[in-house]
């Protein structure tokens, strides 16, 4: 695990912003989980086998007793959530987003912590291929606009709950000729379930994968005329694809359509696919979480995977912490005085830290270009009585005298306001106060 350090989370915010926005655009609110949940949401959705479920669950043990653990994905939860709540019974498609924390026990690799954050989409009650299409061109133009360029879409078919079992029985009947070849990972996946098998990452596995039967040979006909309407929507949308005939994912509730976006930066491609976005139709994991049979689709993306294959293909996103003005005095004395003046700063708009110390204004001046202060504001000397203060513009290294009544005007010309959140629009809700006046007025 790691520590988000401010410039880091900044970052991750700005993704958020950008992401969040984009999912009310398509009509996807945002929905919370708690972090914990009853183990039995995984093991129902995801299968036993899977090693998210199996193996790298973080479990959590309350009072002595068992059975709760720390989330691994997003997808089984807002499903709970969405039959819990009796929200299959309002109308259909109902749908959601999350931006939230997960957690796996899973082997360090590249890219990969055991804290880590995801966003998504579910989608839940629409059956069409249009639902998938629109799940993926979200995604693509999410990547878009956050800039990513070195990416490919990988689709696949792994057919519907009905075709599973003709699928599966190829495939065993394939792999077992191969058994004792298999490492210990993939001989456990051909007992449990064997498509998983693809995933693995041993050359070995990989090259005996390469000629097994092909899974699209293998589904119904609704399932490959399912696939078409998708791949034909992409075409119309003008967004690229590859299809991927070894092309699965690695929970057990995943049916027809699956898909990823995966990194294409040889730094990123050394040992195997990473993927920044993946994600597919899921018809039955309502129904095996007790629930009706409802249709479902939806993506998930690595904030962490996005966030450094920005990074490393250059694109600008970490964001300054630093305050921009910093409040100084030449008074040892006058901390109440400070603040007074950086509050209605702040309340401009502008990223005012305070000076609180008993320094000379030399040290204070010195601490608020070492803490990337662009501009300072000086009181408590000869030049700053009488309702005046001295704005210091520290990197042209000049400043001006100015009245108090002026001062966000002046600051203004060195630095930018940021916009302010506010609950209510009218003026003063959000505890505006209105600036210093000159006593001389």
């Amino acid at each position: 695990m790691r520590d988000l350090l401010p410039e880091e989370a900044a970052g991750f915010d700005r993704l958020l912003s950008v992401t969040l926005a984009r999912a009310l655009r398509y009509g996807y609110p945002r929905i919370v989980t708690p972090v914990v949940e009853d183990r039995e949401v995984f093991l129902r959705s995801a299968g036993e086998t899977s090693d998210t479920a199996g193996k790298e669950m973080f479990e959590v043990v309350l009072h002595g007793q068992p059975g709760i653990a720390l989330r691994p994905e997003g997808t089984a939860p807002v499903a709970r959530a969405y039959l819990e709540h009796g929200l299959h019974k309002t109308p259909q498609p109902v749908r959601f987003s999350y931006w939230e924390p997960m957690f796996r026990g899973q082997r360090p690799q590249k890219l990969r912590w055991r804290q880590f954050w995801q966003w998504g989409l579910e989608n839940f009650g629409a059956a069409e291929p249009a639902a998938d299409i629109e799940i993926i061109e979200f995604t693509n133009g999410l990547l878009a606009d956050v800039g990513l360029t070195d990416v490919e879409l990988k689709v696949n078919s792994i057919g519907d709950t009905t075709s599973r079992a003709k699928v599966k029985a190829a495939l065993v009947e394939y792999f077992s000729k191969y058994r004792d070849e298999l490492d210990a990972d993939c001989k456990e996946r051909l007992e449990g379930s064997v498509l998983r098998i693809f995933d693995c990452k041993n050359p070995r596995d990989r090259e005996i994968a390469a000629g097994a039967p092909k899974i699209r040979e293998l589904i119904s006909d609704e399932d490959r005329a399912h696939f078409a309407a998708v791949t034909d929507g992409l075409e119309r949308l003008g967004i690229r694809y590859t299809i991927d005939d070894r092309k699965v994912r690695g929970f057990d509730y995943y049916t027809r359509t699956v898909f990823e976006f995966i990194l294409t930066d040889p730094e990123f491609t050394q040992a195997g696919d990473i993927s920044v976005a993946g994600g597919g139709r899921y018809d039955g994991l309502v129904r095996t979480m007790g629930g009706p049979d409802v249709a479902g689709v939806g993506v998930a993306g690595g904030v962490d995977v996005l966030y450094f294959a920005l990074k490393k293909q250059g694109v600008k996103i970490d964001e300054s912490v630093n305050a921009d003005v910093y409040v100084l005095s030449g008074d040892p004395d006058d901390g109440a005085d400070r603040l007074q003046l950086a509050t209605p700063l702040r309340e401009a708009g502008f990223r005012v830290a305070i000076d609180y110390s008993k320094r000379s204004l030399d040290k204070q001046l010195e601490s608020a270009v070492k803490h990337g202060a662009k501009v300072a504001v000086i009181r408590g000397t000869e030049e700053s009585r009488g309702g005046k203060v001295i704005v210091r513009d520290l990197v042209a290294k000049s400043q001006r005298v100015t009245r108090l009544a002026a001062v966000v005007v002046e600051v203004g010309r060195h630095v930018p306001k940021r916009p302010r959140p506010r609950l209510i629009d009218e003026p003063g809700a959000a505890g505006e106060t209105p600036f210093l006046s000159d006593p001389r007025d």
